[in-house]
């Protein structure tokens, strides 16, 4: 049904038109014959208007968020033909919403011919002695399509009801024994339906569909996956940890049932990829980024970067196909328990197929789920032990790719497939990439040229010489050298290493995987003063032939950014205890490295000191100010959850804040806040970052902006230190 009318202006005529049409659907099959329910904003489905009233209410107010489904005004049961006068009977809608049904249930089938080898649609073609074959899931499933649910049914064939069963059980979150009650229920009320007895009949139905995992177990110190050579093995030597966390034996001494330690479940991502293509429009939309994008030099889509079109130069065989797969690679660790204080961590590892337009491409519907990687400890540095069948399989899929069947093209072709990039939070980016993150050449993108310095007050390791990356000009770099560490900055900002580079520096590393039984931490970390390590082990991503060649291997997740961001700048102008980055031990470490005069802790009695107030400091009156503007802000339906909730005016304090409200309030309230709280050159600063993070944000980019920002960041980051 078309609904495009309701993201209309509400004063235009085809908003005005669509609620006619919407009114005059909603009679037809209203409950009481002269008043419906309202979906206003005010309203929202709980009041009985008359017709004119209603119109009055969503022109003036516009229809409650989301509703878009009008399953309270007959949309649940009838479906009318778009941009209608809704003059068409019920049955009429009804017969056209069960052939749309059976259509798209046809050609689901005809698809799936073609995923078992039956690539022609003449049957004379096909094996005589397989054609009844009831082994063959292909004959099984259009079996059970052909099959009346019921003898006389015309509505509802076998396969279709259980399908439908099955998805609501999904969208519903039924458990497998109230679907099981569900079906009792069903059979008992229509004994003559041709209904499975449970829930693990219904999956053996659609079980052709090959959309099932694969159960690999894994030592339970992380050291090996127990496949390939170590399919048999019942333990690893070097750690002596039997695979098996209980054995029942049979009174003959034979084992009956071993169950495993640790449990990898791994989804064949060549099965799904291929799934991509069963349909005709996915398949379609799987070749927008060659021949639906808009080219003009603008960034829209990952497809226009530099380092897609650098790995097309590079891979021309894989280029030339444009229905070839890129793969962008995501993983972080959850808690799947709801319960902070339950210390456990699972790691999904979701592909996403960037080939898709980019209003598709982050639906969670288009996520392919290929790793779930168990706790419930992080499995750090082992990850590249349960990454091998994910990169076997990538391998396989780019060397020498699998046949599949284009829908859309009604033809079959060599799928091919390859990883554009891996996204990752920064801690995350150590584990999966195998570099350094966090002390002294923390600093992935710098290296070895990091410049840090270990902060014996504070007792971490600071980042120092930021005005490096400004021009070679810039008056930071010798007249104001006393904002940051004293001296006259001479050197130019450092280059990244490329992945020859880091193909080359990795090359003869040797990692041994696996935790110590005992829980000891590992004690191969480098002492200080020896060599500049900054890559922990080689990569399992260097197994793809084609890594090395890309430009960006490595990406760092925004939001995460973003979040971490906001909540120092808010709990530092706040100073939240225990949160604010500027405290005693701070200033306690600016005096020791003799910089920054004017905010040294002054002697005022014994085991007593005075912190003189900073630039951005905020008196009590105004911490209450800014909190009370924030508190006050109200948002449209649908942009931000309520993040006043959060805001404690007498404590002082901003509180709970989840990703999405750190980047309304990085983006969108601190501008405003800052403005009547701070002094102008630090609001000016804070208004710098929040225009960067609003610009990376753009859903078109320009290269030569980006470039630009990339020097004014560097040039904003310096007057923060200043300020």
């Amino acid at each position: 049904m078309d609904k495009s009318w309701m993201d209309a202006d509400r004063n235009t005529e085809t908003f005005i038109n669509g609620v006619k049409g919407f009114i005059q659907f909603a009679f037809t099959h209203s409950a009481k014959g002269n008043t419906i329910l309202c979906p206003c904003r005010k309203c929202v489905n709980c009041s009985w208007l008359e017709a004119t009233d209603v119109q009055v209410h969503l022109v003036c107010d516009g229809f409650v968020t989301s509703y878009r489904s009008w399953e309270y005004h007959g949309e649940a049961s009838y479906l009318y033909p778009p941009n209608s006068d809704v003059n068409v009977e019920c049955d009429e809608c009804e017969e056209m919403d069960e052939l749309e049904e059976l259509v798209e249930m046809g050609e689901l089938i005809r698809d799936m011919r073609h995923e078992f080898g039956d690539l022609s649609d003449s049957d004379d073609e096909a094996d005589p002695s397989d054609q009844y074959n009831p082994n063959n899931p292909f004959k099984q499933l259009v079996g059970d399509a052909a099959e009346e649910l019921f003898p006389g049914c015309t509505s509802f064939s076998k396969l279709r009801f259980i399908v439908r069963m099955l998805h609501n059980k999904a969208l519903g979150g039924w458990t497998d024994k109230s679907f099981d009650m569900q079906l009792a229920l069903l059979k008992e009320a229509f004994p003559q339906a041709k209904l499975p007895k449970n829930f693990y009949e219904a999956k053996k139905m659609i079980k052709c569909l090959s959309l099932n995992y694969v159960s690999i177990h894994a030592c339970y110190n992380d050291c090996i996956l127990y496949w390939k050579q170590y399919e048999k093995a019942d333990s690893y030597p070097k750690c002596n940890t039997s695979r098996w966390k209980s054995e029942k034996k049979k009174p003959n001494g034979r084992n009956a049932h071993k169950v495993p330690r640790k449990v990898l479940r791994y989804f064949p991502i060549a099965k799904r990829l291929q799934r991509l293509f069963i349909s005709a429009k996915c398949a379609t939309d799987c070749r927008w980024h060659d021949e639906g994008r808009t080219k003009d030099g603008f960034l829209r889509h990952p497809a226009d970067s530099p380092a897609w079109k650098h790995f097309d130069n590079e891979h021309k065989d894989f280029y030339s196909d444009s229905r070839n797969i890129r793969l962008i690679i995501a993983t972080d660790g959850f808690n799947p328990f709801r319960s902070m204080n339950c210390a456990y961590s699972i790691w999904p590892v979701i592909a996403i197929p960037v080939n898709l337009p980019p209003w598709l491409c982050m639906k969670q519907p288009n996520f392919i789920l290929s790793l779930l990687i168990p706790g419930p400890k992080s499995p750090g540095r082992d990850i590249d032990v349960f990454l091998e069948p994910l990169i076997d399989d990538l391998h396989s899929l780019f060397e020498e790719g699998i046949r599949t069947y284009d829908a859309s093209k009604s033809e079959c072709f060599q799928l091919h497939a390859a990883v554009h990039s891996t996204i990752s939070d920064l801690p995350g980016l150590a584990t999966i990439a195998g570099c350094v993150t966090s002390g002294e050449y923390g600093c992935p993108k710098c290296h070895s040229p990091t410049c840090s310095l270990w902060l014996m007050k504070g007792n971490k390791t600071c980042y120092m010489s930021h005005h490096r990356f400004l021009d070679e000009n810039h008056r930071f770099r010798t007249v104001d050298k006393d904002f940051f560490d004293g001296k006259v900055e001479t050197r130019t900002a450092p280059e990244p290493l490329t992945g020859e580079e880091v193909d080359a520096l990795t090359e003869n590393m040797k990692t041994v995987f696996g935790k110590d039984p005992s829980g000891k931490p590992p004690t191969n970390k480098r002492k200080r003063g020896d060599p500049p390590q900054i890559f922990k082990r080689r990569s399992i991503w260097f197994r793809l032939r084609y890594w090395k060649d890309l430009l960006q291997p490595h990406n760092i997740d925004a939001m995460h950014i973003e979040k971490n961001v906001c909540d120092n700048i808010v709990n530092t102008l706040l100073g939240v205890d225990r949160k604010t980055k500027d405290n005693l031990n701070s200033r306690r470490d600016l005096e020791e490295h003799k910089i920054r005069g004017a905010l040294h802790p002054v002697p005022v009695e014994k085991e007593t000191v005075y912190l003189p107030s900073a630039p951005y400091s905020l008196s009590p009156e105004l911490k209450r100010l800014f909190c009370q503007i924030l508190k006050e802000i109200r948002f449209r339906d649908g942009l931000a959850s309520d993040i006043r909730k959060n805001v404690h005016v007498k404590e002082k304090k901003i509180v709970g804040l989840k990703s999405h409200d750190c980047h309304i309030l990085l983006q969108q309230l601190l501008p405003l806040a800052v403005r009547k709280t701070l002094p102008e050159g630090v609001g000016a600063a804070l208004i710098r970052v929040s225009e960067f993070f609003k610009k990376i944000y753009s859903p078109v980019i320009c290269i030569s902006d980006m470039e630009k920002l990339e020097k004014e960041i560097a040039e904003t980051l310096s007057n923060c230190l200043v300020i």
